[in-house]
């Protein structure tokens, strides 16, 4: 795996053999005002994926962030599914309500998502599509 992005609010890196990205925030994220690098960090990262890739999504930590964050998310989303992603494997911790917050913003794209419990569950989910 290559490392793309290693900021305070999250970590970015590409699996090129298996066509996928890993993304995983930190408890940063929750008090963050403005990610100055997210858009430039996931257009490095979508550059070396094609088609048909996969996203492994740790949202485990961060159960909330600042609505002045949501263009920032929903303009990658938008790169995201115009690369042509097949699938969002999110991980989510029972009874927080990171779900809640990765909904928001998802709602309005046409990106697939599914949730797991677990990092190896998600893994495991995607080795095998």
């Amino acid at each position: 795996m290559r490392l793309i992005a290693l900021r305070p609010e999250y970590q970015l890196m590409v699996e090129t053999g298996r066509n996928r990205v890993f993304y995983q925030n930190f408890a940063a994220m929750q008090t963050a005002e403005s990610l100055p690098h997210y858009l430039a960090d996931w257009t490095a990262a979508l550059a070396e994926v094609g088609p048909g890739f996969h996203i492994l999504s740790d949202m485990q930590v961060v159960n909330q962030t600042s609505s002045a964050l949501r263009a920032d998310f929903q303009a990658v989303e938008q790169l995201i599914v115009a690369r042509g992603v097949r699938i969002v494997a999110e991980v989510h911790v029972p009874g927080l309500p990171t779900r809640r917050h990765t909904d928001e913003v998802t709602t309005a794209q046409a990106m697939p998502v599914r949730q797991f419990l677990s990092i190896w569950e998600a893994a495991h989910f995607l080795d095998y599509l």
